[in-house]
């Protein structure tokens, strides 16, 4: 799944009114990000491992999962994963949820197996619509849409009073604030300390705060969201490594190799030959 946006802003199609598409992942990263919508995962093959505010998964194959609308995720496939994805923007949500927003889902099964199989057949029969469009397909898949939303609400929906993770509202504003700077300037030099002035905290405070809060310090998130666009590239064109990490703004070519080598047990070149199919 390409890793373009931190903040993705989703585009639907007119004719259902949601983005539906599927994928073959190749192994790349989609570091932490955000978006309005509600995301649903399914796994077709594979496994994906995904990691959802502060709570980490593994999904194998039939496994889905409800990506809450403000969740930060972030998701890493194994090789040739295939990925079902069915992204429902927010206005469509407001519209016929009214009371979305003091509603949360849970991320994945809800332990029943009966609402558990009925979410998975709706999720294929969703993809089998969509791929093949046989005339009216439109009604169809829409009448599954609605099926889908009508099994959230009554199996899937969390319980009054859970939260999304331990981090307050406030926390989750500043993040996000941090990591659409991140996306918008990654390319450039960034300093810790322009990051903590975007949310007015002094650096060292905000180090301990983005740590806290993602797990992972401010700088591997940087480099994260780098490395997966050098990926992206060495997967899809024939650009030289060393111009794809100018372009993309990662300068330590030896910790880009480790990074590589920890991901892909292989080197750019070999990894990008193994994709041609050369």
């Amino acid at each position: 799944m390409p890793a373009s946006y931190i903040h993705e802003n989703i585009q639907v199609e007119p004719e259902i009114q949601v983005r539906c598409f599927s994928y073959e992942d190749a192994g790349v990263l989609v570091p932490r990000h955000w978006h309005n919508s509600l995301e649903i995962l399914y796994i077709a093959g594979g496994d994906m491992d995904i990691m959802i505010n502060d709570s980490a998964f593994l999904l194998e194959t039939g496994d889905f999962a409800i990506i809450n609308s403000r969740d930060i995720h972030a998701t890493s496939c194994s090789e040739h994963s295939r990925i079902q994805v069915l992204q429902i923007p927010y206005p469509f949500l407001k519209k016929h949820i009214p009371d979305f927003d003091r509603i949360r889902f849970l991320n994945g099964s809800c332990g029943n197996p009966a609402p558990d199989e009925a979410f998975r057949f709706c999720l294929k029969e969703i993809r089998y619509i969509y791929e093949g469009k046989p005339q009216g397909y439109q009604l169809h898949f829409t009448s599954l849409l609605y099926e889908l939303l009508f099994l959230c609400i009554t199996s899937f929906k969390a319980p009054d009073g859970m939260e999304a993770s331990s981090m307050t509202d406030e926390e989750r504003t500043r993040l996000i604030t941090v990591m659409d700077y991140v996306n918008a300037h990654y390319n450039e030099s960034i300093s810790l300390s322009d990051a903590a002035s975007l949310i007015a905290l002094n650096p060292e405070y905000f180090c301990r705060f983005f740590k806290k809060n993602m797990g992972i310090t401010f700088l591997e998130f940087v480099n994260q969201v780098r490395f997966s666009h050098i990926c992206e590239d060495i997967l899809r064109t024939d650009t030289s490594i060393t111009e794809l990490l100018t372009r993309h703004g990662f300068t330590n070519y030896k910790l880009f190799r480790k990074m590589f080598h920890e991901k892909y047990g292989c080197t750019p070149s070999e990894k990008r030959k193994e994709s041609s199919g050369k």
